[in-house]
């Protein structure tokens, strides 16, 4: 029978480094049980040996993969009893430019398809994710929960040198706004944030080495961030951008009339007479 842990549990993607590792830190010097899980097995030896404690684990986890993500929280579930809060933080950029052409394509008469492990990590897996915290979070000794997703602020702004990775970013917003009061049902608060320039493995390099160091935001303002959100049991589908030493939180556009505004807000009951029908029709839901 799994023994039911006093003090709280952490699942951490990405957390072998960078944001996800400045977060562990902070856990592990409140009492929490961190679980890393990071597709770099090196790089996890290395961040468990940097935090120097027993209160964190590494789970060697492919975000991508859904089969992977359910170990990883089968597993933290079976060894503490519970699961408190779950940071969708693992995300790589887009890799290979959808601009660029290589010799190979320039020969042909018919483009290369473009690389889309971006979308696979960095929404899909987020999504994978979410559910699967939803899931355990529902069955906690005390049901209920936090998750936190990050997003960018390459979410809120145009970023044309990496589209696919602005676009997983933006899609993460409007994801957490839209899942956020149906969670809340169980407990589960579901937010988001969107770091600026933080130095992560992400980026190619020593930023100080190409940026101006004063638009470069610390490690430290998203981990006050995350605290914000771990604390604060009134904020749900939340936002936060996070820049240099400050927290914005950005709130969805305004409704440019009624309709739009009921569409949203009060069309529910339309739209689940709408399915009802519909999946009568089909012989029930697939």
């Amino acid at each position: 029978m799994t023994q039911v842990t006093e003090s709280r549990v952490a699942i951490i993607t990405g957390g072998a480094s960078g944001i996800g590792l400045a977060l562990a830190t902070d856990l592990v010097s409140k009492n929490w049980h961190i679980v890393i899980a990071d597709i770099n097995p090196l790089s996890g030896a290395t961040a468990l040996k940097s935090l120097s404690t027993p209160l964190a684990t590494f789970h060697l986890t492919d975000v991508s993969s859904w089969d992977s993500q359910l170990s990883l929280f089968q597993t933290t579930f079976s060894k503490f009893g519970r699961i408190d809060f779950f940071a969708a933080n693992a995300g790589i950029d887009d890799v290979k430019s959808i601009y660029e052409e290589t010799e190979e394509e320039k020969e042909k008469v018919t483009p290369g398809k473009p690389f889309l492990k971006v979308i696979d990590v960095d929404f899909i897996g987020v999504v994978y994710g979410v559910k699967l915290a939803g899931w355990y979070m529902r069955r906690n000794p005390r049901k209920g929960g936090c998750v936190v997703l990050t997003s960018s602020a390459a979410g809120l702004y145009p970023m044309s040198t990496n589209p696919l990775y602005a676009g997983c970013k933006a899609a993460l917003i409007n994801f957490t706004r839209s899942v956020a009061s149906t969670y809340l049902q169980d407990n589960i608060r579901v937010n988001a944030i969107c770091p600026a320039l933080v130095p992560t493995a992400i980026f190619p390099g020593d930023l100080k080495d190409f940026f101006p160091e004063e638009h470069i935001t610390p490690v430290s303002t998203i981990v006050a961030a995350y605290d914000k959100f771990i604390t604060d049991d009134k904020l749900a589908g939340k936002v936060v951008e996070c820049s240099q030493g400050n927290h914005f939180f950005r709130e969805q556009v305004g409704y440019p009339s009624e309709s739009q505004r009921w569409m949203n807000e009060e069309s529910g009951e339309c739209w689940a007479r709408a399915y009802d029908v519909y999946f009568a029709k089909k012989g029930g839901k697939a």
